[in-house]
């Protein structure tokens, strides 16, 4: 087996990605959604130029999965991939995309046996975080073109959103915030999806957000009462878990997983409101 490739590190401290495991409030994201790349013209068009070779990530094909040592090509793709998954900083959902190819190509096979031992002995990332990034790609390239600047924070918030009512109403919370005055950040995404109502509906949430963003709407409107807050996180969740047992059976484990933080978190909640 040739050499493993040297190890690097990145995404930084949990503290400064707050996709991380470790993150405070971290919020589920959509789980288990590895989105298919559509390649058609409509799709293609909201991915803007990027460098190369990470802007090569974002058009290249899934390729099959392979056995035996590594073609040319694929050592080209694994090449261009490592370059986008070593610029997390900069582009995280271009290194997602990079981590979706490796994975799902086994572009890791030469020196490791698993993906997830490639990215924790890689890149020093957890497989959870891994994953995470992969999910949390598509949403993050459709509004680069409106946000070039998005950071994982914000996609952080969104994600839920884009579980539970499609990616289109994401798009059209966060497109709305940035039609406003203010700017665009995760805390106020985060208020902003309290005003939503429960049955998304588009004319009537960007109608509700634009007048929570004129001042029109009163406080008690846009915080929900506890009870409200309270059927509304349980309405998301039950909706979230529909989604884990429809998608395990592509990731069991990562379904699993995701069960297993659900009940850390309930516990947690549980002797906080004991203490």
């Amino acid at each position: 087996m040739p050499p493993q490739r040297r190890k690097s590190v990145i995404g930084g401290a949990a503290a400064a990605n707050p996709l991380a495991d470790t993150a405070e409030h971290t919020p589920p994201v959509s789980p288990l959604r590895d989105a298919e790349w559509r390649r058609s013209g409509a799709a293609l068009s909201v991915v803007p130029p990027a460098p190369d070779p990470a802007s090569n990530v974002l058009t290249m094909p899934l390729p099959d999965p392979g056995d035996g040592p590594l073609s040319e090509h694929e050592q080209a793709q694994l090449s261009d991939c490592e370059t986008s998954i070593g610029t997390l900083r900069l582009a995280f959902w271009a290194a997602g995309r990079a981590l979706q190819i490796v994975r799902d190509g086994r572009l890791y096979r030469d020196a490791y046996a698993t993906f997830d031992d490639y990215v924790e002995q890689r890149w020093d990332m957890q497989r959870s975080y891994a994953h995470k990034l992969i999910r949390a790609w598509p949403l993050a390239a459709r509004l680069h073109p409106m946000a070039p600047g998005i950071n994982e924070g914000q996609i952080r918030e969104l994600l839920p959103v884009a579980a539970e009512h499609g990616e289109e109403a994401a798009v059209t919370l966060y497109a709305t915030l940035a039609a406003g005055e203010s700017k665009v950040t995760a805390g106020r995404i985060r208020e902003a999806i309290a005003v939503l109502p429960d049955r998304f509906d588009r004319e009537q949430a960007v109608a509700r957000l634009q007048s929570w963003l004129r001042g029109e709407l009163p406080q008690a409107a846009a915080a929900d009462r506890p009870v409200d807050l309270f059927s509304s996180v349980e309405s998301r969740l039950v909706a979230l878990g529909r989604r884990v047992v429809k998608s395990s059976g592509e990731d069991p484990d990562a379904a699993r997983e995701f069960a297993a933080k659900l009940r850390d978190l309930a516990a947690r909640i549980e002797q906080q409101l004991s203490a």
